[in-house]
């Protein structure tokens, strides 16, 4: 995980700072700041100790910092309940998972049995035919290499009944063995027809085994990713808690580093969290496959997408960012990867195009409340920040339905939606998609 380099060097500054503090015995008391300016004694060095107004400034930067902290460990603390619940329903998607590989295991065993059946029916169909034909190539030749035996036959009968009855079993053998060959010709037909069907149920029984064995496996990767997120983040509880224990011997210096480090460590946090959404929608592609809906009635006819807040004010555009908190992509140190539309808390937040919906979930940091929606040509759309979402995973949406209300949840300074676009897990620019201009209703009552 990307935030122990971080917390590794703070836990070093915090080690470089604790010798001084053991060697003075404990920290001087602190000073009781006012707006009044201080009024320095005739008898001190002011080059010897700081002044009151110092100390107040590293006071007050120490509490700066201490609240930080807090807050880092409240974050800590909630991911780590939030990776806690991933891992359970990991837990339970591996056991269904493992309930179809054991299906379709058992089905590819009856499909086994079914064809070794069938190559039976065909040996044994193919037996008989070659047995008819050897009856009909003996007959024939009996009477080749014969003939005065079937002359004798006609020349002895008494009447004209009698040469029919004498002669009509040799026909009749003859007879017997065309049809029954014709029928066992059919049967063979049939036969192997059905074999040929039970192969290629055989072959996609296999091919479904297959990429369930491969959604099992990564599953067991993400799980293991989340353990070691969970571990992480309790070695990051533990060793912020102890940094704000320690904080009061700090130099204001110190601290100032120490919140700049705090600042990297948010940011991967962030970014984690971020990621591990990604990685759900990932494995929810690989199940459903390709999301393939009709074009509904109401559907724009101009624009793919509308925009998901109409009324909404564009506050941040797609791409590289100043803000520190956004995660590292595509050679940037900061970059936003979805736009960020402003309106008032509440506002319905809707569809931008047709869809399934994929996931709805909850971080405290990242994205907080989400709604993740599939659509077609591979498309997903993420709507962060949520108050509240209103549809559940599963649902079809159309074009313009409301699927959440406008909040403020995870990484968020105020009442905003994040609105993100992904084409084969990759960032792309919403704008590319969506009708022109500022937000608008363009689009929307298939307009």
């Amino acid at each position: 995980m990307r935030t122990v380099p971080a917390l590794f060097c703070v836990t070093l500054l915090l080690a470089a700072a604790a010798q001084p503090a053991a060697a003075g015995g404990e920290p001087p008391p602190s000073p009781t700041c006012s707006s009044a300016s201080p009024v320095p004694s005739p008898a001190s060095d002011p080059t010897s100790s700081p002044s009151a107004a110092d100390l107040c400034t590293q006071r007050s930067l120490l509490d700066q910092v201490r609240q930080r902290l807090g807050t880092n460990v409240a974050t800590a603390l909630a991911i780590q309940e939030q990776l806690r619940t991933s891992l359970e329903e990991n837990d339970r998607a591996q056991s269904a998972l493992t309930a179809q590989v054991a299906t379709a295991r058992r089905e590819e065993g009856a499909l086994d049995a079914k064809l070794a059946e069938l190559a039976d029916a065909e040996r044994v169909t193919q037996q008989s035919i070659e047995g008819d034909r050897s009856r009909a190539a003996a007959l024939a030749r009996s009477v080749y290499l014969s003939p005065d035996s079937f002359l004798l036959l006609v020349i002895r009968a008494g009447s004209l009944q009698e040469l029919i009855a004498a002669t009509s079993d040799a026909f009749a053998a003859g007879s017997r063995t065309a049809t029954d060959e014709h029928l066992l010709d059919a049967d063979l037909a049939r036969l192997k027809g059905e074999h040929d069907q039970a192969t290629a149920a055989r072959l996609e029984k296999a091919r479904v085994e297959a990429a369930l064995q491969s959604d099992l496996a990564r599953l067991v990767v993400l799980r293991q990713s989340q353990e070691e997120s969970s571990r992480n983040l309790a070695d990051q509880t533990a060793r912020i808690r102890n940094e704000l224990a320690n904080l009061d011997r700090q130099t204001a210096d110190l601290a100032q580093r120490i919140a700049v480090a705090l600042d990297t460590e948010q940011t991967a946090i962030i970014a984690r969290a971020e990621q591990q959404v990604w990685e759900q929608v990932l494995l929810w592609e690989r199940a459903q496959g390709p999301t393939r809906l009709p074009i509904s009635g109401s559907h724009s006819t101009k624009y793919q997408f509308v925009w998901p807040e109409p009324g909404s004010v564009t506050s941040q555009p797609f791409g590289p960012s100043d803000l520190v908190l956004e995660p590292s992509y595509s050679g940037y140190a900061h970059f936003h990867t979805g736009i960020d539309l402003a309106a008032p808390e509440l506002t319905p937040v809707l569809a931008a195009d047709d869809g399934v919906v994929a996931l709805v979930g909850s971080t405290q940091s990242g994205y907080g409340n989400y709604v993740v929606l599939g659509h077609r040509a591979g498309l997903v759309t993420l709507y962060g920040h949520l108050k509240q979402p209103l549809v559940k995973a599963g649902d079809v949406v159309t074009q313009g339905e409301p699927i959440g209300l406008e909040g403020s949840t995870g990484n968020s300074t105020g009442p905003h939606l994040h609105f993100e676009v992904r084409l084969k897990d990759q960032p792309v620019d919403p704008a590319l998609y969506l009708p022109p201009g500022a937000p608008s209703s363009f689009g929307l009552n298939g307009a």
